[in-house]
């Protein structure tokens, strides 16, 4: 009423805590009163019976924040209101317009939370996406299950690569054309070939396509006992490829 407003300025700068929500509501014989301001400096003003430190409390909800992947607008927004939470020197615009999540964080002393979550997080998406990713290859492909060591493949360096010595072979014994190619996850690739109606795939920590290639097609010719003759390339382009019984 314009009564209260006369006496209490809308009642915004009387309200520091829940207390002096209660006493107001005693004088006025108001049913409810509306927090706004007051929030914006400690959002723990309607526990009872005192707000905890702002610090404290702006640290349990950057908390929730860091747990739920809060997106970095909504967390710039919702800081810019918690106005009471910054050091008497500095304002919210100071510190939130840092643009990585990350330094905001560490402003409240939660950096290392933050990374020990994000690591945990990425771990966990890691794991279920090469779940997944195991679960459709075993689905839709041939899986080569050849172990293979970098060492392995260093060694056609200089040499007719395993692929070429595949496409021979395959072009002797009447096959089709074979395919290659690769997908990537996290600089990680995985080998595709494709012979006739089958596909078959590699997996492995092959760093480029290239790699995984000549790693799908080695796998390829030891499963099949093709022979893989060492050929050097300045001196022979062709390789007499034969199965081995």
């Amino acid at each position: 009423s314009s009564g209260i407003n006369a006496e209490y300025g809308g009642a915004s700068l009387e309200i520091k805590n829940k207390g002096d929500m209660t006493r107001i509501m005693k004088e006025t014989g108001v049913d409810s009163i509306m927090v706004a301001r007051a929030a914006w400096y400690n959002p723990s003003i309607f526990r009872d019976p005192e707000p905890v430190a702002v610090r404290e409390a702006v640290q349990k909800f950057m908390r929730y924040c860091i747990d739920y992947c809060c997106p970095l607008h909504i967390l710039k927004y919702t800081m810019g209101k918690f106005r009471g939470a910054f050091k008497a020197n500095e304002s919210s615009l100071e510190v939130t317009r840092h643009i990585e999540t990350r330094l905001i964080y560490e402003y409240f002393g939660l950096g290392d939370y933050y990374k020990e979550v994000n690591d945990k997080r990425k771990d966990n998406q890691q794991e279920e996406f090469q779940k997944n990713k195991r679960q459709k290859l075993d689905k839709d492909y041939k899986i080569l299950e050849e172990v293979l060591t970098p060492s392995i493949l260093q060694t056609f360096r200089g040499a007719i690569a395993p692929r070429q010595i595949l496409n021979q072979w395959l072009e002797a014994n009447g096959f089709c054309k074979p395919k290659y190619w690769t997908t990537e996850y996290n600089k990680v690739f995985t080998g595709f070939l494709q012979i006739d109606n089958d596909t078959y795939a590699i997996e492995g920590n092959f760093k480029n396509k290239k790699t995984a290639i000549q790693a799908v097609s080695y796998a390829y010719c030891m499963k099949n006992h093709i022979e893989l003759r060492h050929y050097k390339t300045s001196t022979r382009t062709q390789c007499n490829c034969h199965m081995n019984s």
